[in-house]
């Protein structure tokens, strides 16, 4: 009789445990009097996604649903105010306030994604100090301190880099990885995105994070040096339309910049004396401005006799060739030669300069 009882609980443990894992079930008990409806939201193949909407009463909130594989989720305010992070799974998960935020109990990849997420923390409480004593010695005008400051930050993230590269080495095979680089993919050019996208195993690289950033590197694999660079067509001041690859040249310099980016406008003298130096020999300059008011692209360059050929889409930041480009700041230089093949990027000055002789001979 007990064998049988016994047998009984073992089935039963199993078909609860089955059941359970056919959907996922979080649990929020953050305690106090917060009140508002709350939103699941997933981001993955499909784009951003409403996984649930729950109401959340003196802190505590539940949302139940399923996932057909681990993806990425957040729960945010009806004001988009983020509450948590989670790599959901079909498991439970369990949020309670803690003294260094919200904790979030979960599975296996939770917790990796919980130790990326701790150094991102280390490093905003740190930027968070350093700003608030900067602020305290620039009143007191100690530039002792301010150099300190400055130099304890530089440390604390490349502390925090090294940190996050051996949790990438670590944890190589999981989506969350993936996730975490593709994260921070805008802030790394195409050597360091390489670099790090190979500590990523097959697993990782298949996830949906992962596949962003194997688009990404295209994109920056198209704009690298020895990549013909690639064509566009936008508008001049006159509404003509020119092409890149139509204006003909020995040498030619693409130069993003914009009227309000003023270290552009510092640069563009020292483009207009290599202009009038080159132009004879084979260099034509095209500049694109980032500029979305045509008034005050049409001014910068009269104020700054530029006579070279200028395009535009008049579409600022959000533009769709810049963003081609993978431009992440200006000034922003490509040097092309005559069959439009990238030779170097951003070179300023004298480098820039001696570039230029090299490629078109003589001084």
């Amino acid at each position: 009789m007990k064998k049988t009882i016994l047998f009984i609980l073992i089935i039963w443990s199993t078909c609860t445990t089955s059941m359970a894992q056919e959907g996922f079930r979080i649990i929020g008990k953050l305690g106090g009097s917060l009140e508002g409806p709350l939103y699941l939201i997933s981001r993955g193949a499909e784009g951003a996604g409403k996984l649930g909407e729950t109401m959340m009463t003196n802190g505590n909130f539940e949302f139940t649903g399923k996932v057909p594989e681990p993806t990425i989720a957040y729960i945010v305010t009806d004001k988009q105010q983020p509450i948590a992070t989670l790599m959901l799974e079909n498991r439970e998960f369990t949020l309670t306030a803690g003294t260094d935020g919200i904790v979030v109990e979960g599975g296996e990849e939770q917790k990796m994604l919980n130790e990326f997420e701790a150094l991102n923390k280390t490093l905003v409480r740190e930027k968070f100090r350093v700003e608030q004593e900067a602020k305290a010695a620039y009143a007191q005008q100690n530039q002792m301190k301010l150099q300190n400051l400055s130099q304890q930050f530089e440390k604390t993230v490349r502390d925090i880099q090294t940190q996050q590269l051996e949790l990438l080495r670590k944890y190589g095979e999981s989506p969350v990885a993936a996730y975490v680089m593709a994260s921070a993919m805008g802030q790394m050019n195409f050597e360091q995105l390489t670099e790090n996208y190979n500590l990523l195993g097959e697993k990782a690289k298949a996830s949906f994070f992962g596949k962003v950033i194997s688009v990404q590197l295209a994109l920056y694999k198209q704009v690298s040096v020895g990549s013909i660079a690639p064509d566009f067509k936008a508008a001049t001041l006159n509404d003509d339309t020119l092409s890149l690859h139509a204006i003909k040249a020995k040498v030619k310099l693409i130069d993003f910049w914009a009227s309000w980016c003023e270290p552009c406008r510092q640069e563009i003298p020292h483009l207009r004396k290599i202009y009038q130096k080159y132009r004879e020999k084979g260099l034509e300059i095209v500049g694109f401005s980032l500029d979305n008011k045509k008034q005050e692209w049409a001014k910068a360059m009269k104020d700054e006799k530029m006579s070279w050929k200028n395009l535009s889409d008049l579409r600022g930041q959000a533009s769709g060739i810049a963003a081609l480009y993978c431009i992440k700041s200006i000034p922003h230089t490509l040097l092309l030669d005559e069959n439009n093949q990238i030779i170097a990027k951003d070179l300023r000055g004298k480098n820039l300069q001696k570039k230029i002789e090299e490629l078109l001979g003589g001084k």
